[in-house]
């Protein structure tokens, strides 16, 4: 995705969506890829600062019932100050920005103290919330119009800005925002002036949030019901037959792991694959990364292998990471794949193969098993006696299938290619689930991940965690490591693979409720 050009000294306000941070527009996206500075509220996905460039200054401006915020004042004024020095400025708003966010108040003030401004939509609460609870704004022969209007004004008071009166009246969907504490006055009010007490209603917490919760019930009885259930701000009121639908449209609270907290331990950089195929099957997950993946500290044994790849009849890679960190440096000696010549490859599964083939090499063995296990079982049957075998890989890898080539006959060069280093124990923030103890499933993807999941955690805590999880593992490596802690593993794919991972995942809470 390519950044917009932003023009400097302007304000870009951009609607982020109701939570989830796929809503978010593509021109948004791109205006925060070029802001200097971006200035963010309350109810929105953190992640989607991540989009920002390194060095944009990123400040908290965000404001909830009940607690101390930023006056709106204050949000004025640095709006105006940050865009005076000459910077790009983002207004992030979570929604859109002109649907109940004062996007256009703000606009109108950089209008009036001449400050150059553009409005980037975004995905309303309105739209984003009803369509992830399964309920149309409008459908054909049940609502032909739908009204939003705030919920945030008392209906009882003598002179409301929204006509009550006239929407209670009206045959519409109602979309009430910041509704939920007053929705005893609301429901009495449309029920006063001649709502039906049957019409279907909803109330939708959180919408689009992996957390997310609707309640169904009918206007006479949802106040009560949204009483009981502790139904809490964010949360939209919708009113109308369309809520009758949901039963039928219900996508998102069907997925396999709506409701499930995952937390997974794999490194920060190669995290976001997983987190993102989780995340699409509706899993609140949290990420703690157990591993920091580095360049060597010494290239010089394997700059040195590399000037010499003629010499060798084997290159066998055993993780993904071999894989990337071999060829980065390749490339970084002014060599490519060519260097390889008439070298066969082997790699340890279809992840690392994958990998391969991203560089243009398709490998000559990959083993029914995918872990060294199976590598040992696939070179069984090839001559090795007086090859040559290189082996990039990790600086703590296992020396299983070295030792066994070497046995056979084979030459044997482990050299390391990248840094496998374990995390400080205070070098690692604790999820807050998992500190509370709110977890149902822990995913490992590398023997690692389980050595260092335990010593951040301490023997005791950590083990009193696992007991009581579902536990993940990638493939039968980690699962020994994890059988070495005497604990058992619930979940694994006959495939090492990420994709495969998350199918299996799925599989084992498909139909299950939390």
């Amino acid at each position: 995705m390519n950044a917009l050009e932003l023009t400097p000294g302007h304000v870009y306000i951009v609607g982020a969506g109701p939570g989830d941070p796929g809503l978010i527009t593509l021109k948004g996206a791109r205006c925060l890829e070029a802001a200097d500075v971006v200035l963010y509220d309350e109810i929105l996905d953190r992640r989607l600062l991540d989009l920002a460039r390194p060095g944009c200054e990123k400040i908290y401006v965000g404001k909830r019932g009940g607690q101390k915020s930023h006056t709106q004042e204050e949000i004025n004024g640095l709006l105006i100050r940050h865009a005076r020095r000459g910077r790009r400025v983002v207004r992030l708003k979570g929604g859109d920005p002109l649907i109940f966010g004062r996007g256009s108040e703000e606009a109108l003030l950089l209008k009036k103290a001449g400050i150059p401004f553009e409005i980037v939509s975004g995905v309303s609460a309105a739209a984003g919330a009803l369509a992830y609870a399964g309920i149309p704004l409008t459908h054909r022969g049940l609502a032909a119009a739908a009204v939003l209007v705030t919920g945030h004004e008392d209906p009882a008071k003598s002179a409301p800005t929204a006509e009550w009166p006239l929407l209670a009246r009206l045959d519409s969907t109602l979309v009430i925002f910041m509704g939920a504490r007053k929705l005893d006055e609301i429901s009495a009010t449309l029920l006063q002036h001649g709502r039906s007490p049957d019409t279907p209603a909803a109330a939708i917490e959180w919408g689009t949030w992996p957390h997310q919760r609707t309640l169904i019930s009918s206007l006479k009885r949802i106040a009560g019901e949204a009483h009981r259930q502790n139904i809490q701000s964010p949360a939209l009121i919708v009113v109308g037959d369309v809520v009758s639908l949901r039963s039928h449209l219900n996508w998102f609270e069907d997925k396999a792991l709506f409701g499930r907290r995952v937390l997974i331990t794999r490194s920060r950089e190669q995290a976001g694959s997983l987190q993102l195929l989780l995340e699409a099957e509706a899993a609140e997950v949290s990420a703690m990364p157990l591993l920091d993946i580095q360049p060597p500290e010494d290239w010089s044994e394997l700059d040195k292998c590399i000037a010499e790849l003629e010499r060798f009849h084997w290159l066998v890679f055993t993780s993904p990471n071999s894989v990337d960190f071999f060829f980065r440096r390749l490339r970084r000696l002014n060599r490519d794949s060519r260097a390889l010549g008439a070298a066969s490859v082997a790699a340890v599964g279809l992840s690392t193969a994958a990998h391969l083939r991203d560089q243009g090499i398709e490998p000559d063995l990959i083993p029914t098993r995918h872990s060294q296990d199976g590598l040992v079982e696939a070179f069984a049957s090839v001559q090795v006696e007086g090859c040559n075998v290189l082996m990039p890989g990790s600086s703590i890898g296992r020396a299983l299938l070295a030792t066994e080539l070497e046995r056979r006959g084979a030459r044997v060069r482990r050299v390391t290619a990248y840094r496998n280093r374990p995390p400080d124990p205070g070098e690692v923030d604790l999820p807050a689930a998992l500190a509370e103890g709110n977890i149902d499933l822990i995913v490992f993807v590398s023997p690692s991940s389980v050595h260092n999941f335990r010593k951040v955690l301490g023997a005791g805590r950590s083990q009193a965690i696992l007991a009581k999880s579902t536990i993940a593992s990638i493939g039968p490596t980690t699962t020994r490591a994890i059988l070495d802690l005497g604990l058992e593993t619930h979940i694994q794919p006959e495939e090492s693979s990420i994709p495969a991972l998350v199918r299996s995942i799925c599989n084992h809470y498909r139909g299950r409720r939390p």
